[in-house]
């Protein structure tokens, strides 16, 4: 006995191309990464960093000369605490960090995302870093600052 004949109307299907699978179609081409500026948001961006002129800095320095910040993710832990307590910015920016480089006259990170991003790191854990403009202290950077961060001798 005979199969029935195909119809044309019910397609073809693997048993007209020999047996074989189709062949898979190309991969999409990824998705274009958005911008933060694409958002609608405020244009901070990590990597390239501008002063904050409407940043009060005027107690930055008495408060840094304070502390023996050795790097990076000290210094940044520094501004952040300033910036929490003293001026009352919760999820301070990028932008606003830069600023307090350039105020106490530090060495700014050569590659400054880097610098959250190692601040966040395993190594340190001072700072919970999501975005350029949601970062937060974390519960082992309250407790450096409070108890290991060395302060500076009064002479």
């Amino acid at each position: 006995m005979q199969p029935p004949p195909l119809d044309e109307s019910e397609g073809a299907g693997p048993a007209e191309d020999g047996g074989r699978p189709k062949a898979r179609s190309k991969r999409k081409p990824p998705a274009k990464k958005r911008l933060a500026s694409d958002e609608g948001g405020p244009n901070v961006s990590a990597d390239s960093p501008k002063l904050d002129k409407n940043l009060d800095t005027s107690g930055l320095p008495a408060f840094y000369e304070r502390y023996e910040a050795k790097n990076n993710p000290q210094k940044i832990l520094v501004f952040l605490k300033f910036m929490n307590d003293e001026l009352g910015i919760e999820n301070p920016n990028t932008d606003q960090f830069y600023t307090c480089f350039e105020k106490v006259n530090a060495r700014v990170p050569k590659a400054f995302a880097q610098a959250f991003r190692d601040a966040s790191g395993r190594n340190f854990g001072y700072i919970d870093y999501n975005s350029a403009t949601d970062i937060r202290i974390t519960t082992v950077g309250s407790n450096h600052f409070k108890f290991d961060l060395k302060k500076k001798s009064s002479e």
